[in-house]
């Protein structure tokens, strides 16, 4: 039996339920009396990274999937995203400015090509997520997540603790119950 078996897509259910069954493996492995002890700490937080990173993986994937049922479409129009035309330059003011005019208009991207945060944004556009606190805690999994971009960071990775796995599970809850309705 599937745990996302409200999921139409059967492709994506059976890749959301893989990635289910490893999340439960690696907590199983992670709360183990044989990694248990300060020699073991780095391993336990290697697992729960990966945990995070397979729930904020099952979290997009729910409201992508979400977003293609509500809106029918394999092109999203981007509410704040613009192409430019025809563009003509009136005045160069330097080699790194100018003045130019143009034609613009909304830029359509493929709904399936969306990233983790512009698909938040047009859930919470479309009304999936009507909740200001939800997305607010869709971001911080998705920035957990984001963690495993090494060369972005801009401080030392942090510990992952069983709160940051506790956090993420609950979003993962709250995202697979408001998908689900």
């Amino acid at each position: 039996m599937s745990n996302f078996a409200f999921v139409t897509d059967g492709v994506l259910q059976s890749n959301l339920d893989i990635a289910f069954n490893h999340i439960v493996d690696l907590l199983a492995l992670s709360e183990s009396d044989q990694y248990k002890g300060e020699e073991k700490k780095l391993l336990v937080v290697s697992l729960r990274k990966t945990i995070i990173i397979h729930t904020a993986s099952i979290v997009e994937a729910l409201l992508l999937w979400k977003l293609k049922e509500v809106s029918k479409t394999e092109k999203i129009e981007m509410r704040d995203e613009w192409k430019y035309l025809d563009i003509r330059i009136l005045y160069k003011i330097n080699d790194s400015e100018e003045v130019v005019a143009g034609n613009r208009k909304k830029d359509k991207e493929d709904i399936s090509r969306l990233d983790f945060i512009k698909i938040t944004l047009l859930c919470k556009e479309h009304k999936i997520i009507r909740s200001d606190d939800l997305k607010i805690e869709i971001d911080k999994l998705r920035e957990l997540r984001n963690k495993l971009h090494l060369g972005g960071l801009t401080e030392i990775e942090k510990e992952y603790r069983k709160s940051d796995v506790e956090f993420c599970f609950s979003v993962a809850r709250r995202v697979k119950k408001l998908v689900s309705n």
